[in-house]
């Protein structure tokens, strides 16, 4: 029944919902209220924003042209009104809001909300320096609270085993944005308390506030503050913060960036150790010199020391051999003195031990003469 139905390009079926939209009388300087997010100023002076309520949200445009009237500067969290029309972008197929004129009434409600529970977290403690852990870089587990297949998961899990490959990774996939998120998360944290991880890595890739929301639950933020290992959030962009972000013992404004706070890099380790090395075997050859150049000193003081006894040794001997020259009886005999000796060669010392009739040699420094006791 459809075979006569004329087929039409992409283009044409965006076109002519742009049409529709934009010749609804109803759809023409509407006054819209609500709460704005993802606020972007560009540098040719257009704003591109979101505008929320508590279930839906609208993308908006102010050129510049109209923005330049504005007598306030727009804010995430700005409660405002604005005088718009609804259009259509051909190109991409989406519609949005174009806005005239933008009307200041307060902060939205989730925003002050979040002020309010932020204010009373801060109050009861959770946020204080002193709660914050040391994240070991050196760590055998760690864990990862994402989505299963998105790209932070794949930056976190990459840049891990990039810089410290010999770390265990265990991923608990959830929800990170919408209704069911917060439980998921909250279910995910609970299953990584069962295992012995160093680190636990919270996070997700940049979105709008809105997108973020599931980040900023209290019962996950009171939950994640008992974790029992240190925490790293990485949630958002360097521009987007969540109490979880309060909470945690580090933040990284990117899932790449907690990879690098999770971890050392081990090209780090190695050139640490070859430095080590480097420097242990300078300290050893220097060491080596000086106990050479203290041997060498050493040998030198033996040297001096032995060249010194002996010739202390020498002049001992010298005087023993002048004593001994003195005490020798042929030294004796050669000053004139003479010996005289009994038949059995024994010096006779005194003339009682003579006998009439006795033999006695009697010794002179040039001879010997024999003799009888008469």
């Amino acid at each position: 029944m459809y075979e006569s139905s004329p087929v039409i390009s992409v283009s044409e079926v965006n076109t002519y919902i742009k049409s529709l939209l934009t010749t609804d009388p109803k759809l023409k300087f509407i006054r819209v209220k609500g709460e704005i997010s993802n606020f972007k100023l560009y540098p040719s002076g257009h704003l591109y924003f979101s505008i929320k309520d508590e279930t839906s949200v609208i993308s908006a445009v102010m050129f510049a042209n109209y923005a330049s009237r504005l007598v306030f500067k727009p804010e995430n969290g700005d409660e405002v009104v604005v005088l718009a029309s609804v259009d259509a972008y051909v190109p991409r197929g989406n519609y949005n809001l174009q806005v005239y004129e933008m009307e200041e009434i307060g902060l939205g409600q989730q925003l002050v909300e979040l002020e309010k529970l932020k204010k009373q977290l801060a109050s009861e403690g959770y946020f204080d320096a002193s709660r914050k852990r040391a994240i070991n870089i050196y760590p055998k587990a760690i864990g990862v609270i994402t989505a299963p297949n998105g790209a932070a998961v794949r930056d976190i899990i990459t840049n891990i085993k990039r810089r410290y490959p010999i770390t265990d990774i265990y991923v608990f996939p959830s929800l990170v944005q919408g209704e069911q998120a917060p439980k998921e998360l909250l279910k995910a944290f609970k299953v990584s308390q069962e295992y012995p991880l160093d680190t636990l890595i919270i996070g997700r890739g940049g979105g709008a506030s809105e997108d973020l929301s599931a980040f900023n639950d209290e019962t996950l933020v009171r939950a994640v503050a008992t974790s029992k290992c240190p925490i790293i959030s990485a949630v958002g962009h360097e521009i987007d913060s969540t109490l979880i972000d309060f909470i945690a013992d580090k933040r990284a404004s990117t899932p790449t960036g907690a990879a690098e706070l999770a971890t050392v890099d081990i090209r780090e380790i190695e050139k640490e150790f070859a430095y080590s090395s480097l420097s242990m075997e300078q300290a050893l050859a220097n060491k080596i010199n000086e106990r050479k150049e203290e041997l060498s000193e050493l040998k030198e003081e033996l040297d001096d020391s032995l060249k010194e006894l002996i010739e202390n040794q020498k002049e001992e001997l010298e005087v023993l051999k002048n004593k001994l020259h003195l005490l020798n009886p042929k030294t004796i005999l050669q000053r004139g003195y003479s010996i005289s000796l009994d038949k059995h060669g024994n010096a006779i010392k005194s003339s009682k031990s003579l006998n009439s009739g006795d033999e006695m040699k009697t010794l002179f420094a040039d001879g010997e003469v024999s003799s009888v006791i008469k």
